[in-house]
Parts: C-alpha cells; structure tokens; sequence
C-alpha cells in the first residue's frame, strides 16, 4: 500500500470517490421510508432519501402557493440538515474533476504534509459546492414554478447556452491554471487554501449551469449526477477546452429540446 501510495499519492482520495458513489447508490435502499433502515418512515409518503433531498414539488398543506419543505428519509428538516447529503454529493461529482488539482498539490507538497494538504484542499474546495447547493436548494424551495413541467428544458436550455459564453471559457481555462506552494508552516497551509478557493471558484464559475439540472431534471438523479460527471471531467481534461464546452453544450441542447418534448406530451 506504501508503495502503491508512493507511485499514485491521490489513490487514497479516488478511492474515497468511489465509496461515495457506492453510498450515494445504497442511500435509497438503506432509507427508503418504511424500511427498517429508514427509521419507519412509511406513513410519511415522500419517497426515499435521494428524492427527498431535492424533491421540491407539491405542497405541504394543500394551501395554494405554499411549498413543500425540504424533507430528508420522509420528514420535513430545516435547510442545515441537507448538508451530509450535499457534501456527499460534492465529492462525487466535483472532485473527480479536481484530480489534476489534488494531484498539484500532493506532489508539491513536502513529502509529510502530502496527505494533510489534500485534505486541505477538498475541504476548501468541496466546501465551496456544499455552499453553493444550500443557496441553490434554499432559492428552489422558495421558486413555485420549479414544479413546472418545462422547468427542466429551461435549465438544460440554460446550461446550453451557459456553455457557449465567453466566460465559460474563462472559467474553463481558470480551471487548468497552478501555482507554486510554500512547502512548509501557515504559509504552506494559507498557499494550499488559496488554490483550493481559486480552484473552487472557478469551477463553480465553470460548472454551476450543469449543476443546476440535478435540482429539476425528472431522470433518475443518481444516473444523470454520473453523466453530467463524466462530461464535466472529459471537459476538464481536454487538451482543447473550447471544443469540448461545445459538444458539452450541443448534448445539453440536445437533452433540452427532449424534454421540452417531454413536457408538451
């Protein structure tokens, strides 16, 4: 293990991808309500816990324009209670696309503080997601229409276009850019939160359109958080990013006009 850690220093975090989307897949069969998992939630009628972690449709009390709390495993929780599952989230989908980082960082780093500084750098970096699906989960459950059938052709066509705009290209380079690290004290640890807060920014800068699909599209959400990782990660490795955000773009346009179909039916 040693050795295998010597040659590949970020095995310990790819293998920590892999286990959460082991655990994002197990998550609703281990809480589906009812279940004795679940913790007897079968009366609540909400569905299992992925559903229930961004479900935002229907209403609470049948009140017109009142929304549906949040609810988690089939009770109704406050906004803070999202959090594990949208960390969870964050390291499945995002990190894979920051291996390049967490491998500048590892290998950069004296030989001691390798692990401690990857660590510091996901915690900056996936905190920065976990904060922004909490605003993204908070405006949603406040927006009504996000409950419309052509809710998710809008985020699609939205992502589409975000895909095609020069800032997208910014971000997408941003993404790629390193920078020396201090190897050693607070300075070395100040260096590494820096890049993993400009690393972070201009991901989300990058990405955050993708993103915003997970919350309203009506596919199996665990098969298109996968889809949307593998495109944003081939985006990210691409040796020409500006083609590859424009395939990225012409699918998502693509998956757009399917369900704006999928809506007037």
């Amino acid at each position: 293990m040693r050795a295998a850690l010597a040659r590949r220093p970020t095995l310990w975090v790819e293998v920590g991808v892999g286990l959460t989307w082991v655990a994002l897949a197990l998550a609703p069969l281990l809480l589906r309500p009812g279940s004795a998992a679940g913790g007897g939630f079968g009366s609540a009628g909400h569905g299992a816990l992925w559903d229930c972690t961004i479900g935002l449709g229907g209403t609470a009390s049948g009140a017109a324009g009142h929304v549906e709390p949040i609810v988690l495993a089939g009770q109704p929780v406050s906004l803070l209670a999202t959090v594990p599952m949208l960390a969870l989230m964050a390291v499945a989908m995002m990190v894979p696309t920051a291996m390049p980082a967490v491998r500048h960082v590892s290998v950069n780093s004296i030989y001691w503080r390798r692990r401690r500084a990857a660590v510091e750098f996901l915690v900056v970096f996936v905190g920065i997601w976990v904060a922004f699906n909490l605003l993204v989960l908070g405006a949603l459950v406040a927006w009504a229409p996000i409950g419309s059938p052509a809710a998710p052709a809008l985020a699609l066509g939205l992502a589409a276009l975000w895909q095609l705009t020069p800032l997208k290209q910014r971000a997408l380079r941003a993404c790629h850019r390193s920078r020396p690290l201090p190897p050693r004290g607070w300075r070395a640890f100040a260096g590494v939160a820096d890049f993993g807060l400009h690393n972070g920014l201009a991901c989300l800068a990058s990405c955050w359109a993708m993103m915003l699909t997970t919350a309203v599209v009506g596919l199996p959400r665990l098969a298109w958080m996968a889809a949307l990782t593998v495109l944003i990660a081939l985006e990210r490795i691409n040796l020409r990013p500006r083609r590859s955000a424009r395939r990225v773009g012409a699918l998502l346009a693509a998956a757009a006009v399917v369900a704006a179909a999928l809506a007037l039916v």
